[in-house]
Formats: structure tokens, C-alpha cells, sequence
């Protein structure tokens, strides 16, 4: 039967991705009917059929999938059909079962008669072959071959070690419950194809046993069928494990077979968790029979000094040499030390308290002895080194087996070996030629000074060169804290700056050996400039001094003499050599004197340092000048003449002597409050204040200084009473007039930020009264302000949020406006309702109006109605009459409307004025020429307050919008803050503005984020946002749910048992119409309350930099879902039941790594397997009736490792069934499991009251 071409090619592609990741069963099978499951790669079954009806008639078919029910063939089918080809081949289904073997009679183990030994003597074997072989197929030719194998000696087990399966390593492998592993490695030696060459044998096996499977296995044998040249460790799956096993993995798995009978106690059921955990306590000296450790196990190291080539490219010529490497090896022992030969053995032993075999007649029992406490810190060094080399095996291969039994030293490894080791001898091994070396050293801190023969370097005519250097730099090696070296019997470590001194001479040897030459004319460099940096660790003998001398010229020194007069400022700079000096610039003096020597080169380096500072130069005098610049003369003064000595001697004329720059003078400031305006006064000692204006100026032109009338300089430099005053200059816009004035008045809402800054600057600060101290105090002290909360809501307020709570009321009682900006999740609506309800309970509250979202008007009315019953709230809705009547008459006590109607009803608000006016989710008005920005602005009100958990999404101009609406003026007209913060800010990085900003603008805006309210939050935040239907949808369903009530009430019981399923069916109608109506009607055109509500939802998490997943139950309502997302160029994941186990895992490690914010999944493939901790929302689109598996979706957010606070979000239609079922699960929990879960099974006990109920 063809049965490949009754399937779409994407299902047969899906059907592979079954096989290989699922599992395919049968079950069962009578005469023609095949019966068996089909599980996919998260857990799901669906039961198939195939009734095989004979090549002239199509077969029948069944699955319970829901694809198949809907009129598909579906994958499961599919991968069936496939599984029943394997087993026809293999001999399952066709008559050859005499062809093959079952796992018992290929690995048989011995039974013995134990029953009456005593339980803990019985035979125990964790790992059989036979039970890890129970799902491969064994074939009779493939058995017969594998025992000639054996026979001839041609299979070999090499390694067999027990560990763990590294699930976390290999993310493809299956996540055991039991992921105890047996680890084998064989090596065969037969004959292979000619083809590969008669002699090309030793060819591996490798194999990991589970106990119940076999996980994986590789035959390296080239010409064998299950040849794989590539080693690398996945899962087998179900179509490989049934093709028969080849001779060579045969003949492995026998041998595997025969050493475990030989060697039962190979392994037990200890997890990783409890060996660490034996392991922990046998370190600590707990021992199975509580017996006293005799700690004389000593661990000697012994250090190793080789050379490595070391080759490097300089000046267009590889250079070609050795550098030294320093290695280290151990010997354990008690009287007599043995070379350890493998240090992974030694640690194994050693956590085990185990025998660790030392030599034929010695070894160590562990159980009984330790370390001495030396040791012990040598041992820890070891494990670290094998756990890091291990750490690394485990990147490449994942199974190495670490046998190392030495290893390098260097970088920090060197530094804490010698930490260790330091004030004691051990042996070092070096090469001499071909023959080692051993003698003792001892560590110690020393540092090493080199020694240097200089000798005439002379031409073949006997003409002086210059001069050879010789020398021996003993082998140096590098760690990160120091530098390491052996010379004369020690190990010692160098400090840093004698490393840094020597590092040209190590790098320039060769063995140790120093050679160069310096010629004739850098004779004077290497003597005068470069031996007096190095002379500390170089020593340096002259040979042929007297010829070196006599070629040496005298050394140069420098003088330098200032002058001034009242314009400029003069520099003359002259050469001293012995007696003799030279102006530098005299140019006849530098051809004069009969030949004399002269530093040119360092007298043109001194001369480029004086025309640094003296850019003007004079002939005729020899002088430097300023050329009458103040600029240059005042870095001259603060910076030239410190700049001038370290070159030479510096000498002054009285004239130069009497410019000054004076430092430390300072301004002050007075503050008061008076009718609502603050007050400031300007006063200075150190300074005229006719001057006053003149220095501001100055400072704002960016100098460095002003100079005085007198001629004195002041420095700006580390001012800072200037900059404050200054700064404050700008942020009250102030002009230096006012300033200058002596006196000015700002508004009262500066004060907090003056007060900030004067605190930062406390010198500049004289008298501040008493009225501005009040006002400061109250700010400082919210969590102390004499607000009770109200007594219905104190044990509903959370401790952040009674702090919000007093900071809103702080900010109205003097009459300031403020952004309440919590990240999403914290409660700012309730925050605010609570200060509402206060001023109702004072007295105080006057009708107040509520501006948000359409989606969010009937969230506030909740809320209201659930923590503040007393206050009176209407919507602003319906047709625009009945609008009128509420804005013209209403007495509630809140008013809420949406921006839109706001806008459209703007005229309406003429002549009204409110006491409170909120703007919830503010950014609505980010745009201040957006007809929404205008209008909120026109509406009259006497305490202003904006909610919003991004204040600023994109731009600065957005903060200044919602400034704007609370207080007018704060942040001055749109173009002034444009050029002074905005364009500073966004353009050029200025962090000095930036900080001006935010003191401005803090006292204003409170924003708490999870992470520093932790202790207040649960570890899930649950909020429930409401929403009511468009009018198209409502109509819908409400036909449908009349339809339904109807038929309910005309039905009798008898047949509403019947038709519990289509009253089931159209319940999820009823759902699917709360989603959107286009889930159930092809051409529905109307909207959805729940995708405006959700899209808002999003764009609101986004904004917080949240990342959310999305659950859903329908399919298609994620696919609309999508659709939203895609046209506002939102990036996001998708997940449904179809999707791939392997593409799933790949989305989700993306997800959790990267910053796409939205992940969509399906309840089918959300309730397990999943990791995604890289979220912290969790939408739920549609409410789930079974609560357990809305936690379980849930839980793929808020699990273990997820370090934030997870907010869950439930969506909900406002007098809809689904409001009907959220009210009776807060009543009785785990209520979905007694009405209604996804499957419908606890429907069957659900009344026809209790239904009608429901549907009210």
C-alpha cells in the first residue's frame, strides 16, 4: 500500500518530527486492525487506528486528534503508518520473528536462589544490558559475528565508568527521571573493508546505558553499516533504535554484559545530588563508621622548567628563540611519596573514601586517613585545576575522562601555587641539554637585579661604534599579581614594577642570554635618560669606561627665567652644560664653540615644551612671550611655571611674582518663602558685586577665569558656589541683571529643587526661614505625613503604597501636581482611589474627574466599587445628550471618562471646574499638539496628577507635556526647555543637564520598580483589567446567550442530560464571542474589546521594557492575535500544539536571551516543558475554567530561577459569563474543576439551575 500519497507533504515532514522527537507505539493487533498511540515530543497521546483493507480498498483510519476530527489526516496517522513499515521490515509484522533475538537470551545474567540470605546480601544489579536493550532489535547474523568477534580477542573494553546523563549540556536530550548512565568505550581491532587498508584497526565503540534504555551508541568502524565518522553525543530516536544493532556495537554490549556480572556493585541509585552530598560530608571527616582521620597523607609538588619556542614579528623580521614554562606534577604519601599518575583518580578516591593504590604493597585508605592540613590546601588547588580542565572537556566532547597528572603554571594558577608554597623548598626538574636536572629551591619574595657588561664596541680600523652590552637574565615567568624567576636555589616572586622594568631584557633574550649594541649617538640616551629609570634592578660595569667616558658627552641641563610686565608675560630658556650656557635659540652660539657637543635632539624636545606655553617668539631679545594673550598668561601662571620646574631650574622677577589667581573665593544665597513666591538674595566678601555681572559672564562664556579690574585672576576651577550659581541661574531663569540686583522672586514649586542644591552646595547657603524649611520637611518626611489611611483599606495597602498614598496628598496640600509613575503591576489606581477616599472622609473631596483609556473606564468603576463602596461614580458614556446631563448635573463624587470623549465633549466642560483631575496611562497626551494634549489642558481643576508607568517613552518633549498639564510654567514654554535640556540632553549626552533635570523634576514623579519592593510584593501579582463590547459584539452576544437561555428553560432535564455536549458547545460560543466574534462568523467587520484591551496591555508593558507571554485557548483567536502584532511592527514568538519539540525549544531559548517582548502560545502548548523565564507578565487573553492548568501556565513565567516579580494579567468582559465565572472562583477555589475545565468531564455534574445561574 502507498500510503505516503494519502498525506499532504508538510503532515509527512511533521510526521518525522513525531518519530524522531515523540514516541510511536502499537498496542495492539487483530488480524488487519492495527491499533496503537501516538505521543508527541510534550506529552500528548492521541490514539490511532489503521484497518487495513486490502490493495484494492482505501484503508480505514482513526485518531483522536483534533485535526482528525476536523476532517484532516493528520501527522499521528502518518508517523503510524511509518512505524508499521520499520516493523515490517525488521520482521515484526511479517512471520520472520525466528530472525531475531530477544535482549534476556543475547545478555543473560546468572540467577541464583538468595531468598534466604538476608536482604542486604542479595544479588542487586543496577545496570542490565537486557533492560537497556528491551526497545532494539537484535538480529541472529549480526549475534553469531559479534561473538566470532569476541573470539578472536578483536573487541577490547577500554573504559567503563558510571556518571550522569547532562541534560543541561545536551538540551536535545530527553529529561530522564532516572539519568544514571553507564559510559563505555571499546576499541576493536579486526580486519576492516579493504578499501580502508588491511591494517587500519583500533576502531571505536562508544555506548551510554541508561537502566530502562539505551541512550546512545557510535560505531567507528570503518565499512560497517552503522559507521559514523562524526562523535557527537543525541538522543537515538524510535525509528533507529528498531534498526538492528551492527556486530561491532553487538560484541560491545556482550563484553559490557560479561563485566557487569563480574562487577555487580558497579553503580546504585545514589542521584548526583546525594553523592555530592557523601562526598560533602566524607571532606569533612564524617565517615560511615564515625572513625578518627589519621591525617598523615602529604602532598609534595615538584615543579618542572622546560623551554617552548617562542617566535614574534618586529620590524619587518620574524625573530626566532625560547621563553621558559613552568609545569608542576605531585607526589602523594606517608613515609614515602608516589608520583601521582592520575590526579582525576587521586580526587575520585579520595570523595569516595576509597583505596587509593600507591605501589605493589602500599597504597592509602582514605576511610581512615586525610590530608595533613598543608596538604588539604595542595588537594583543593588540584580539584580546582581538574574541575576547571574537566569544564572545559565538557565544551568540546562532554565525556572525556580527566587523567592528567600535571599541568602548567601561569596567571592566577601561578599566583596562588607560589601563595601556597611560599617560605618552603621543593624539587624543580630542568633540562641541561638532554639530561634533567633536580635540585631544591626555595619560594620566596626576592627581587631580581640583572647585571650588564658594557664593552667598546670598535670597527675593524680600531674606530669607536659605540657599545656592546652583555648579560644573563635567569628564566621569568608571568603571572597576573607578579612576576615569577629561579636563580641561585630560590623561586621567587618580583614585584610588578620590577617586571615592568626588566620586561624589555626577558622579552629580548634568548635562553636567558642578553646582547645590544647602542651606537655612538645614543650614547648620551641610554647613559643621561634611560640607566637612571632602570639602575634600580640594573646593574651596569663599564669595561672599557675610560674609552667610554672619553666618548660620553657632558650631560645637559635647563634654566629658566621669567618675566613680566603689564601686557605680557617673557620666558628666556637657555642650555647648561658644565660651565658653559647656551640660550636655545641663539643659533650663533650653536655653531660657535670650536665644535663643542650639544644635545640637539633633547634641546629641540625642551624648546617644544617652553613654546607650549609661549606660542610667541622673539628674535631680536631670545625671549618667549604670551603675545599680550590673558589666556595664555593665566595657564602659564597655574600651569606652566609647576610644568617648567620638573624640566630645570626656574627663576622669577618681582614683576612676575605679583600676578596672582586667587582660589577659594566664594558667593552666598538667602532664601525665604512669602506668598507663595520664594525669595533669593546674592551676597560675596571676596569679591565687588559691581563686578558681579562681569564674572558671571565670564563663567558662562566657558573660561576658565575672569580677571578683576586690579589685575588679579579668579580661577573657576573646583568653584563651586559659582557653578551652583550659575546653574541655578538657568533653571529659575534668572537673568544676571536679577542676579546682580541683589534680590529675585521665583514660585514656591522651585523650592525643592534650590533646596537640593543648596544642600550640595552648603557653603553657598546663608539663611534659609522658617517657611521654607516647613515646606521642605514635609517632602522630606511623606512616610511620616500626617495622613491616616483609611481604616477600610489599611490592611489592603501595602507599604510602598501607603507611602504613594501620603505623597499625593502631600504634593494637593500645596496645591503641586505629580506623576505617580510605578512600574505596571504596583497599584497606581488603587493608590490614588485611597487619597480620594480620604479627602471624602475629611470633607474636603468636591467633584473630581478620572481621564483614561476607553478600555480602562469600567477597570476604574471596579476598582472604585471594590476599595471605596462610599464614593459615588459615574462613567461619562453613552449617546451625547445623556453625556451633557452627567457632566451639567451629576453630584457623584468621580467622574470618569475616556481622551477620546474628552476631546469630543471638550465644550462641554466650559464653566466646570473640578477639585481632582487624574490622568490614568498620562503618555496619551506625550504629544503636546495632539488635540487630546489640548484638551485635558483646558479643563479647569485644582489638583492635578498623572498616572503613567512610562513618563517618557521616546522623547523628552513628552515629560514636558504632562509637566505642562500639572503645572504650567514648571518646566517654562516648549521652546525654552527644547534648547536648554531636550537638545543637551538627547543630542550631546550631557550628563551635567541630565542631573539638573532629574532634581528638578524628582520631588514630582515617585516610581517604585519590583526589584526594590520585594518585601512588599507576593511572588505573583494578580490583576483582573476589565473591558465592555463594542456594540456589534455586544448585540452578538447577547442574541446568542438569549438563544441559549431559551433553550435551556424549554428543556426538560432528560434531554439536557442528553445534550450536555452541544450545551458545552455552545457555552464556548459564548467564549469565542467575548474573544472575537470572527472566531465563530466568517464576515464579521465589527470590533473587539478584548484585542484593543490587550493591544493597549502590551504597548503599556513594552514601554515598562517588560517581556509578557500571551496565553490563549483558541488557535485562531492567536492568529488575530498575530495579525495586531505584525501591523504595529511589535516582534514576537508563536508556540501552538503543532509546533516542533525542537523549533519550541529553540524559540524559548531565544526568548529568554533576547529582547523580543511578546510570546504567544497556545493552553495546548503552554501547560509544560516550558522554561520562559525570561518574561515577568503573563497575559491570559482568555480566561481558563480549569484553574490548575491556568497556574500551570502561568508557572512558565513564575518557577524556579526567575528572579523578578511575575504580574499576571486576566481579561475580562465586563457582564459576560466570564466576569460570571471570575466572581465564583474567587468564592470557592479550584471552583473550574467542579463547573467547567477544558475537557468538559466535570460538566456531567453541573444542574440545569446551576447552568441558568451561570448564564445571568
Amino acid at each position: 500500500m502507498n500510503w505516503k500519497k494519502m498525506f499532504k507533504k508538510s503532515v509527512l515532514l511533521d510526521a518525522e518530527d513525531l518519530a524522531k522527537y515523540g514516541k510511536v507505539e502499537l498496542y495492539s493487533r487483530d488480524n488487519n486492525l492495527y491499533t496503537g498511540n501516538v505521543t508527541d515530543p510534550f506529552g500528548y497521546t492521541n490514539t490511532v487506528q489503521i484497518i487495513d483493507n486490502g490493495d484494492n480498498m482505501p484503508p480505514s483510519l482513526y485518531c483522536s486528534c483534533e485535526d482528525f476530527l476536523n476532517g484532516k489526516r493528520c501527522a499521528h496517522l502518518a508517523a503510524f503508518f511509518d512505524y508499521l513499515d520499520q516493523l515490517k521490515s525488521h520482521g515484526r509484522l511479517s512471520g520472520n520473528e525466528k530472525d531475531l533475538m530477544s535482549p534476556e537470551e543475547v545478555f543473560p545474567m546468572p540467577k541464583e536462589d538468595d531468598s534466604d540470605l538476608p536482604a542486604y546480601q542479595r544479588q542487586y544489579r543496577f545496570f542490565t544490558v537486557s533492560k537497556a536493550l528491551k526497545n532494539y532489535t537484535i538480529t541472529k547474523g549480526a549475534f553469531e559475528k559479534a561473538r566470532e568477534i569476541i573470539s578472536r580477542n578483536e573487541m577490547t573494553i577500554t573504559e567503563v565508568r558510571t556518571g550522569f546523563v547532562n541534560t543541561n549540556r545536551y538540551d536535545y536530550v530527553p529529561d530522564y527521571d532516572d539519568n544514571h548512565a553507564l559510559f563505555v568505550t571499546a576499541s576493536f581491532s579486526g580486519d576492516i573493508s579493504a578499501r580502508y587498508g588491511r591494517n587500519h584497526g583500533g576502531r571505536v565503540i562508544k555506548l551510554i546505558l541508561l537502566t530502562e534504555d539505551m541512550l546512545y551508541y557510535h560505531c567507528g568502524v570503518p565499512g560497517c553499516d552503522r559507521y559514523d565518522s562524526y562523535y557527537g553525543i543525541y538522543p537515538l530516536s524510535d525509528r533507529e533504535k528498531k534498526e538492528p544493532l551492527c556486530e561491532h556495537v553487538l560484541a560491545a554490549l556482550i563484553l559490557t554484559n560479561n563485566y557487569l556480572i563480574e562487577n555487580p556493585n558497579v553503580a546504585d541509585s545514589t542521584d548526583i545530588t546525594g553523592q555530592k552530598l557523601l562526598a560533602g560530608f566524607a571532606e569533612n571527616g564524617f565517615v560511615p563508621n564515625g572513625t578518627k582521620l589519621d591525617k598523615n597523607v602529604i602532598i609534595t609538588p615538584r615543579l618542572k622548567l622546560v623551554s617552548a619556542e617562542r617566535n614574534y614579528y618586529y620590524n619587518n623580521h620574524w625573530y626566532y628563540g625560547t621563553s621558559p614554562q613552568l609545569r608542576v606534577d605531585f607526589k602523594v604519601g606517608t613515609d614515602r611519596p608516589y608520583l601521582v599518575k592520575s590526579l582525576y583518580d587521586l580526587i575520585d578516591k579520595y570523595r569516595s573514601r576509597d583505596v587509593y593504590p600507591l605501589g605493589k604493597k602500599s597504597s592509602i585508605l582514605f576511610a581512615k586517613q586525610d590530608f595533613t592540613d598543608t596538604s588539604k590546601k595542595m588537594y583543593d588547588f588540584i580539584v580546582s585545576y581538574v574541575e576547571e580542565e574537566s569544564y572545559r572537556q565538557d565544551l568540546t566532547d562532554g565525556n572525556k575522562t580527566m587523567t592528567a597528572k600535571e599541568f602548567t603554571l601561569y596567571g592566577q594558577r601561578l599566583d596562588e601555587f607560589f601563595d601556597m608554597v611560599e617560605g618552603k623548598s621543593l624539587d624543580i626538574v630542568a633540562k641541561d641539554m638532554d639530561d634533567e636536572v633536580r635540585s631544591p629551591v626555595k619560594a620566596e619574595e626576592k627581587d631580581l637585579v640583572i647585571s650588564l657588561t658594557a664593552n667598546a664596541n670598535l670597527d675593524p680600523d680600531g674606530e669607536f661604534n659605540g657599545i656592546s652590552l652583555s648579560g644573563y637574565v635567569p628564566p621569568v615567568i608571568e603571572g597576573i599579581r607578579g612576576a615569577y624567576y629561579f636563580s641561585g636555589g630560590i623561586f621567587a616572586k618580583i614585584s610588578r614594577e620590577n617586571a615592568k622594568v626588566l620586561k624589555p631584557f626577558i622579552e629580548s633574550s634568548d635562553n636567558g642570554d642578553i646582547e645590544f649594541v647602542i651606537g655612538r649617538s645614543k650614547l648620551a640616551q641610554f647613559y643621561y635618560h634611560i640607566l637612571p629609570q632602570i639602575e634600580k634592578y640594573v646593574h651596569l660595569k663599564n669595561e672599557d669606561e675610560q674609552m667610554i667616558e672619553a666618548y660620553l658627552p657632558p650631560e645637559s641641563t635647563f634654566a629658566f627665567f621669567l618675566d613680566a610686565d603689564e601686557e605680557d608675560v617673557y620666558c628666556e630658556a637657555r642650555a647648561v652644560y658644565g660651565d658653559f650656557s647656551y640660550n636655545l635659540t641663539d643659533k650663533n652660539e650653536v655653531q660657535g664653540g670650536d665644535n663643542f657637543y650639544r644635545d640637539i635632539e633633547r634641546e629641540n624636545q625642551i624648546i617644544d615644551a617652553v613654546n607650549g606655553f609661549f606660542p610667541n617668539y622673539d628674535e631680536k631679545t631670545g625671549r618667549f612671550s604670551c603675545d599680550k594673550d590673558p589666556d595664555t598668561v593665566f595657564n602659564i601662571i597655574t600651569e606652566g611655571v609647576n610644568a617648567l620646574m620638573k624640566l630645570g631650574d626656574v627663576n622669577t622677577s618681582d614683576q612676575f611674582n605679583r600676578l596672582t589667581v586667587r582660589r577659594g573665593w566664594h558667593l552666598s544665597v538667602g532664601v525665604s518663602v512669602d506668598s507663595g513666591l520664594l525669595s533669593l538674595n546674592v551676597l560675596s566678601s571676596d569679591i565687588p558685586m559691581e563686578e558681579l555681572a562681569d564674572v558671571l559672564t565670564s563663567y558662562r562664556a566657558k573660561r576658565k577665569y575672569h580677571r578683576l579690574k586690579n589685575g588679579d585672576f579668579l580661577s573657576f576651577e573646583d568653584n563651586d558656589s559659582v557653578a551652583a550659581l550659575e546653574e541655578m541661574m538657568e533653571d529659575l531663569h534668572v537673568s544676571v541683571q536679577e542676579f546682580t540686583d541683589g534680590k529675585m522672586d521665583v514660585p514656591a514649586y522651585r523650592a525643592l529643587y534650590l533646596n537640593k542644591m543648596l544642600e550640595e552646595h552648603d557653603e553657598i547657603a546663608t539663611d534659609r526661614d522658617r517657611n521654607f524649611k516647613t515646606l521642605v520637611k514635609n517632602f522630606k518626611t511623606t512616610k511620616d505625613a500626617d495622613y491616616d489611611v483609611p481604616k477600610s483599606l489599611k490592611n489592603v495597602l501595602r507599604n510602598y503604597q501607603k507611602e504613594g498614598f501620603r505623597w499625593i496628598l502631600t504634593l494637593a496640600g500645596y496645591n503641586f501636581g505629580g506623576i505617580l509613575a510605578d512600574e505596571m503591576g504596583l497599584g497606581k489606581t488603587l493608590q490614588m482611589i485611597s487619597a480620594l477616599l480620604y479627602e471624602s472622609e475629611q470633607g474636603t473631596l468636591k467633584r473630581s474627574l478620572i481621564v483614561c483609556p476607553a478600555s480602562l473606564v469600567y477597570n476604574w468603576q471596579n476598582e472604585f466599587t471594590r476599595f471605596a463602596p462610599g464614593l459615588t461614580v459615574t462613567p461619562v458614556d453613552g449617546p451625547k445628550a445623556g453625556r451633557k446631563e452627567i457632566i451639567d448635573n451629576s453630584e457623584s463624587d468621580v467622574l470618569i471618562t475616556s481622551y477620546d470623549l474628552l476631546r469630543r465633549d471638550i465644550k462641554l466642560y466650559e464653566g466646570k471646574s473640578f477639585d481632582y483631575m487624574i490622568l490614568d496611562e498620562a503618555q496619551y497626551i506625550k504629544n503636546p499638539k495632539s488635540g487630546i494634549s489640548k484638551s485635558v489642558k483646558i479643563v479647569k481643576a485644582a489638583h492635578r496628577f498623572a498616572l503613567t508607568g512610562t513618563p517618557i517613552e521616546n522623547r523628552l518633549s513628552e515629560l514636558w507635556s504632562i509637566f505642562d498639564f500639572l503645572m504650567p510654567g514648571f518646566l517654562y514654554d516648549y521652546e525654552t526647555f527644547r534648547t536648554n535640556y531636550e537638545s543637551p540632553i538627547v543630542n550631546d549626552k550631557d550628563e551635567e543637564i541630565t542631573k539638573r533635570l532629574a532634581a528638578m523634576t524628582s520631588p514630582f514623579i515617585l516610581r517604585r520598580k519590583k526589584e526594590t519592593v520585594l518585601r512588599d510584593l507576593p511572588d505573583k501579582i494578580e490583576e483582573v483589567r476589565y473591558t465592555v463590547f463594542e456594540p456589534s459584539q455586544k448585540k452578538i452576544y447577547d442574541s446568542q446567550l438569549i438563544r441559549m437561555k431559551n433553550l435551556l428553560e424549554k428543556t426538560s432535564q432528560e434531554d439536557f442530560n442528553k445534550n450536555r455536549m452541544k450545551i458545552l458547545a455552545d457555552i464556548t460560543r459564548l467564549r469565542q464571542i467575548c474573544c472575537d466574534p470572527s472566531l465563530i462568523i466568517e464576515d464579521y467587520k465589527g470590533g473587539s474589546a478584548k484585542r484593543q484591551l490587550l493591544m493597549e496591555l502590551i504597548e503599556e508593558a513594552m514601554d515598562g521594557g517588560h517581556k509578557m507571554l500571551v496565553f490563549s485557548q483558541f488557535t485562531s483567536m492567536l492568529q488575530l492575535i498575530e495579525g495586531d502584532l505584525d501591523q504595529r511592527g511589535i516582534p514576537y514568538y508563536l508556540i501552538t500544539g503543532s509546533t516542533p519539540k525542537k523549533k519550541r525549544l529553540e524559540l524559548v531559548n531565544d526568548f529568554n536571551e533576547n529582547e523580543v517582548p511578546v510570546f504567544l502560545i497556545s493552553l495546548k502548548a503552554g501547560g509544560t516543558g516550558l522554561n520562559l523565564i525570561g518574561a515577568d507578565v503573563v497575559i491570559h487573553f482568555d480566561p481558563w475554567w480549569n484553574a490548575a492548568a491556568e497556574n500551570q501556565a502561568t508557572d512558565r513565567a513564575h518557577r524556579i530561577g526567575q528572579k523578578s516579580k511575575v504580574s499576571v494579567f486576566k481579561l475580562i468582559v465586563k457582564g459576560t459569563i466570564e466576569e460570571k465565572i471570575l466572581l465564583m472562583q474567587e468564592e470557592k477555589q479550584n471552583l473550574a474543576d467542579e463547573i467547567l475545565n477544558g475537557d468538559g468531564r466535570s460538566f456531567m455534574n453541573f444542574s440545569k439551575d446551576e447552568l441558568l445561574d451561570l448564564l445571568q
